[in-house]
């Protein structure tokens, strides 16, 4: 068998011995042999005189060793990465590095590149460097095309040589787990062609400048990219389906491709089916492979190698990484995790480690994993690492959540992760942490106007707490009570009031008729029968509750001032507004006295004498009242504080009624911004301001913009807060006035009815609001043009 001769180099004769068992080759006078191609080969020695200098092999180009690439390649954008290479603004001529996590597309953007530049070189070469072994392979081979009698033990050098000595060139160094196997290469070939690295290593900026390569991060695609890649590689036309996986996947291109290539080989397999099966039997799926020849390249598999060298160098991040997989993927702030590694510095360095290899993401302070990371982690961990992560946030939660409006960064940051939490909590769980945690969750989502979202956690913590702790544990009490505020604040006024009456019975039977938990759920009680128009129950009520708290708790107690407060709230809607006024002055005096002029409760009592002086009539006082009280506000509270904001709607109303309606509707836009911004577009007072503009602008006569801003607002209350909540209805029967002003009679005499139907259902026929239906309907029929008008 005669194997190809070098180029000027005598032929060399080579014999094949068959011995049976073996086949062994015999090479007379030879120096060097190869058997394979590309990497696979057998070393013995060259006699380095024979290979003819680097400089006299010349490429007709363009060669290359390109490895096949995706017919799918999109969300990229190549140019980019030209412009790098091309010392486009990077400050370093031709030499990248791509660098993110695994899966993430590095290789493939790497050889779409190649592929698409190729023009640009006479020579383009892959070379694998996931080790210093694989990288000198990579070199020989390179040796072994421009010169077919390569060995390794001069072929590296020989490579190395041919480099230094041409341009136009680009070598893909693919892979790079060490960056030491690759600096001897980068620096002897520095200045000459191109170099384009991929590695899942985020070296840093020092180390980037050092070795002289323009670093490129490379992270998930974006999700329209991701939609078409799932669609162009099933051929399936879901779109919202495919966006729904897309969204599982965390858009990572390998766990898409991965994706895309099971579904094509399961007949009748759609995207949803795919979903069911990852989010039921993870561990499989996460395995099972798609396309001929990727066994390798799986989700559960890519980031093996990646988790084994973090371990090996730092026990305590593979802890942290352990912990962050039970976790939300959105950002944590990192301090949070200090219980794990209760040395800041320390901490940081875990970080900076875990960073390096692209298995976070670091940004201002805080740090997020992606969420097939995650999945991969958990697979084999321990539910100790779950139990771990909800420490870690009971022990990072803010102060109050009702109160403490400073921490509301804090909670917005930290519920993605309490809600990840909790849904991993195995079912039957006894976790009584877990469930404080969940519930304080739920009181700041009640309070912040997340109120479907409050209603179905406390739901969901009550069942918990009694199978854990017990219906009559105090803290299942506890629970019982914030459901029922929860339903009250939702418009389930009928089951708060059933929550509460038999939440006051067990109480009672408890605890007794005096202790503070029993009065309170008697103050919530009467608060359920007020909003439900029973005014007069509520009167009685408040009125035998006062009693007992200036018995029980002391006249200036907190709780006996609130229920001052809201009798006298009761004697407002009860036409007693000489009383109300009376009682509110009066308790203005007592705030004051204990707690100062300043203090969150003095303000707030200002706040409400303010708002009976202008339902009493006395509209220039209130109207006064109301911008002092402001100044003072945003002296003590600031701008941006739920009651600042709160007391510049109630300015803005009185001063609509006033008639001054330019002023009133400049001054509910600018509320409307801040509002939007600070609460958000769902919250309840965010969407009160925007019925009062809506108010405001129809008694301005600009009625098509309030039947505009009506519907647009009805659609959102029904969103957010459901068809039958009283702020619903009441936005129903605004609209349905502002068709009537258009002269829209017979629509809005209908919507009228319908609004009284369902009125009549959800808040009785006696309730005040109800009664304002009535009074509408019956007056629209008396107009002319009324499909029911008189004679």
């Amino acid at each position: 068998m005669k194997f190809g001769a070098p180029i000027d180099a005598p032929a060399r004769w080579m014999t094949v011995h068959d011995h049976g068992d073996r086949l062994s080759v015999s090479a007379p006078d030879a120096r060097g042999l190869q058997i394979g191609d590309r990497n696979s080969q057998t070393n013995v020695h060259l006699d380095a005189s024979l290979l003819p200098p680097p400089q006299r092999i010349t490429s007709d180009g363009p060669v290359h060793n390109l490895p096949p690439a995706s017919g799918v390649f999109v969300g990229r954008d190549l140019t980019r990465l030209a412009m790098l290479l091309s010392d486009s603004g990077s400050g370093v001529a031709g030499r990248a590095a791509i660098h993110g996590l695994g899966g993430v597309g590095k290789t493939e953007l790497a050889l779409q590149y190649a592929l698409s530049y190729s023009s640009r070189y006479r020579l383009v070469w892959w070379v694998t460097a996931d080790t210093a072994e694989n990288v000198d392979l990579g070199l020989a081979a390179l040796t072994g095309r421009l010169h077919p009698v390569a060995t390794l033990a001069d072929a590296q050098a020989w490579a190395v040589g041919w480099l230094q000595s041409h341009t136009d060139w680009l070598l893909v160094l693919d892979n790079v787990e060490a960056v030491e196997d690759v600096t001897g290469l980068l620096g002897q070939v520095t200045g000459r062609g191109h170099v384009l690295v991929t590695t899942r290593r985020d070296l840093g900026q020092a180390w980037w400048v050092r070795l002289r390569l323009a670093p490129l991060p490379l992270g998930p695609l974006q999700r329209a990219a991701g939609v078409e890649l799932l669609m162009r590689l099933t051929g399936s036309q879901d779109m919202a389906a495919a966006d729904r996986l897309a969204a599982d996947l965390g858009d990572l291109p390998l766990a898409l491709e991965q994706a895309g290539g099971y579904i094509s080989q399961h007949h009748g397999l759609a995207f949803d089916d795919y979903r069911e099966r990852l989010a039921t039997q993870f561990a499989r799926m996460a395995n099972a492979f798609g396309p001929v020849g990727t066994a390798q390249r799986t989700v559960a598999s890519v980031w093996q190698v990646t988790m084994r060298a973090v371990r090996a160098s730092s026990e305590p991040a593979h802890r942290v990484m352990q912990v962050l997989a039970w976790l939300a993927p959105e950002a944590l702030p990192q301090a949070v995790l200090l219980p794990v590694i209760d040395d800041p510095v320390d901490l940081d360095d875990v970080l900076a480690l875990l960073s390096s290899y692209n298995m976070i993401v670091r940004s201002d302070g805080s740090v997020g994993m992606h969420r097939l990371v995650q999945a991969v982690i958990r697979v084999d961990a321990t539910t100790d690492q779950l139990d771990a992560a909800v420490r870690l946030l009971d022990a990072s939660l803010p102060g109050d959540p009702v109160a403490d409006v400073a921490n509301r960064p804090r909670w917005n940051e930290l519920l993605p992760h309490i809600d990840a939490v909790l849904a991993r909590l195995p079912a039957g769980h006894a976790d009584t942490t877990a469930l404080d945690v969940g519930e304080r969750a739920a009181t700041y989502r009640l309070h912040q106007g997340h109120i479907a979202k409050a209603v179905a956690a406390f739901e969901q913590i009550l069942a918990d707490r009694q199978r854990v702790l017990g219906e009559n544990h105090p803290d299942t009490l506890t629970t019982r009570g914030n459901l029922a505020d929860a339903y009250h604040d939702a418009g389930r006024i009928d089951e708060a009031i059933a929550v509460l009456q038999q939440l006051l019975t067990d109480q009672q039977r408890l605890v007794g008729d005096d202790d503070p938990n029993t009065l309170s759920t008697r103050g919530n009680l009467a608060v359920c029968h007020h909003a439900a128009g029973r005014v007069d129950q509520a009167v009685a009520a408040f009125e035998e509750l006062l009693t007992d708290r200036r018995r029980v708790l002391g006249e200036y107690h907190p709780d006996t001032l609130t229920t001052r407060n809201n009798l006298a709230d009761a004697y407002l809607d009860g036409g007693r507004t000489d009383e109300a006024v009376s009682a509110l002055e009066q308790l203005l005096t007592d705030q004051r006295r204990v707690h100062g002029d300043n203090h969150p409760h003095t303000l707030v009592a200002r706040n409400n004498l303010a708002s009976s002086m202008r339902i009493a009539g006395r509209l220039d006082e209130a109207i006064t009242a109301f911008e002092q009280l402001l100044t003072d506000q945003r002296r003590v509270l600031g701008d941006d504080h739920p009651h600042t904001l709160t007391t510049r709607n109630n300015l803005a109303s009185s001063n609509r009624v006033a008639g001054r309606l330019d002023e009133a509707i400049t001054a509910f836009e600018q509320l409307l911004t801040d509002q939007r911004r600070v609460l958000g577009d769902d919250h309840p007072d965010t969407l009160h301001t925007r019925g009062n503009l809506g108010v405001a602008l129809r008694a301005a006569g600009r009625v098509d913009e309030a039947v505009v801003m009506f519907e647009q607002l009805l659609a959102d209350h029904q969103r957010v807060l459901s068809d039958d909540h009283p702020d619903t209805l009441n936005t129903r029967g605004n609209l349905a006035g502002a068709r009537f002003a258009l002269g829209r009679v017979d629509e809005a005499v209908a919507e009228f009815e319908r609004l009284l139907v369902d009125s009549e259902r959800v808040l009785g026929n006696e309730h005040p609001r109800t009664a304002a239906i009535r009074h509408r309907i019956e007056t629209a029929r008396g107009l002319p043009g009324g499909r029911h008008g008189r004679s």
